[in-house]
C-alpha cells in the first residue's frame, strides 16, 4: 500500500548528542517507515568529541538508509545543515535536530502543504523550553524581524520541509546560527513561497543546548552581515539586468 509521502530525504545534524541520538534516530526510523515509501535519513557529525560517532556507525551498519556525514572539526550548525542539503537525493527534503524534542510522526502534517509551496516551516505549540532558551528565541524573533525584514512565527524552529527546487534558487552561505533566518531571507528575495503549520513541542530529556544568551549577540552581528550580502545581492541582480542586450526586432 502507497504511503502518504513517495519519497523523502530527512536531515539531522548532531553535535555531542550521545544522551539522547539512540532515542531521536529510532524514533526517526520508526516514523520515515510509517509516512514515506522511499527515504533516506542523513546525519551530519560535526565534529563531535563524545560517543556520538560511534553510536551513528552502529545505527549505519544496520540500517541501510542512514547515511553520516562527518566534519573532523567542529563547523557549526549552519554549516553541518549546508553541507546535509547539498548530499540528499530526494524530491522531499526535510530537517530537524537530533535532541529529540519532535515527533517526527508531523512531517505528515506539513506534507500536503508543500503541493501548494516551496518551504513549509514549523512552529512550535505548546514550547517545552527553559525560561533562558525562550527569552533568547524571543529576542532572535524579534531581531531578524526587525533587520531582515520578515514575517515568521518562529524563525528557527527546527521542523522545516521544503521542495528539492528549493535549493536550486537559494544559495545559502551562513556560519554560526544564523541559517535559519537565511533560508527565509533568500527565498523571500528570490520569489518563493512558504507556509507555517504549528508542530506540537517535547521538553529535551537529556543533553544540553548549544544556544545562550551571548549567542544573540553573535547573531546580530551575523544578521547584519546577512542584510549586506542580500543588499549586495540585489544591487549585483539590478545592474545585470541593466546590462542585458536588448533582443532585435
Amino acid at each position: 500500500m502507497s504511503k502518504s509521502i513517495p519519497e523523502l530525504s530527512a536531515l539531522m545534524p548532531a553535535y555531542n548528542e550521545e544522551e539522547v541520538l539512540e532515542t531521536s534516530i529510532s524514533e526517526a526510523v520508526a516514523a520515515l517507515d510509517d509516512l514515506c515509501d522511499k527515504w533516506e535519513l542523513v546525519i551530519v557529525d560535526d565534529g563531535s568529541t563524545d560517543a556520538t560517532p560511534e553510536i551513528l556507525k552502529a545505527w549505519s551498519e544496520r540500517e541501510s538508509r542512514i547515511r553520516i556525514l562527518t566534519q573532523k572539526v567542529n563547523s557549526g550548525y549552519s554549516r553541518a545543515l549546508i553541507e546535509g542539503f547539498s548530499a540528499c537525493r530526494y524530491e522531499a527534503i526535510f530537517y530537524t535536530d537530533a535532541d529529540a524534542q519532535f515527533d517526527l510522526q508531523h512531517i505528515a502534517d506539513l506534507y500536503p502543504e508543500l503541493a501548494k509551496v516551496d518551504m513549509v516551516a514549523g512552529y512550535r505549540v505548546g514550547r517545552q523550553d527553559r525560561p533562558i532558551r525562550y527569552l533568547t528565541s524571543t529576542v532572535y524573533n524579534w531581531l531578524q524581524s526587525r533587520t531582515l525584514g520578515l514575517r515568521v512565527k518562529d524563525v528557527n524552529c527546527a521542523f522545516k520541509l521544503f521542495r528539492r527546487s528549493f535549493f536550486d534558487r537559494v544559495r545559502l552561505s551562513s556560519d554560526g546560527f544564523l541559517i535559519d533566518a537565511e533560508l527565509f531571507a533568500r527565498a523571500q528575495r528570490a520569489g518563493l513561497s512558504w507556509s507555517q503549520v504549528g508542530v506540537p513541542h517535547r521538553a529535551r530529556v537529556s543533553g544540553s543546548t548549544t544556544v545562550s544568551v551571548s549567542t544573540v549577540f553573535e547573531t546580530l552581528r551575523e544578521l547584519r552581515a546577512l542584510k549586506k550580502s542580500l543588499l549586495s545581492d540585489s544591487a549585483a541582480s539590478q545592474d545585470a539586468e541593466q546590462e542585458r542586450p536588448l533582443s532585435s526586432p
